[in-house]
């Protein structure tokens, strides 16, 4: 599974999204990459102001605020 989090910094809601994700993930054995969509033209152009975002085999998971639900649909 290639799970990936779109964010960028100075965003609180990547902040606090990053910090549930982590949290959640804390006994999982899940790992994400973390990718600033500030880094590359294409991601910025794709995400703009829409981050943070958890994907999935780019399929995306959730969007804007951590959703436990969601994650737990594809992942059971």
């Amino acid at each position: 599974m290639n799970w990936v989090l779109f964010s960028r910094a100075n965003c609180h809601l990547c902040d606090a999204f990053e910090e549930e994700l982590n949290s959640f993930l804390q006994n999982a054995e899940i790992r994400y990459k973390k990718v600033d969509v500030d880094s590359q033209q294409e991601l910025l152009a794709l995400y703009g102001n829409d981050v943070p975002v958890l994907c999935l085999n780019d399929q995306v998971i959730c969007q804007h605020f951590f959703d436990q639900d969601k994650i737990l649909k594809v992942i059971i």
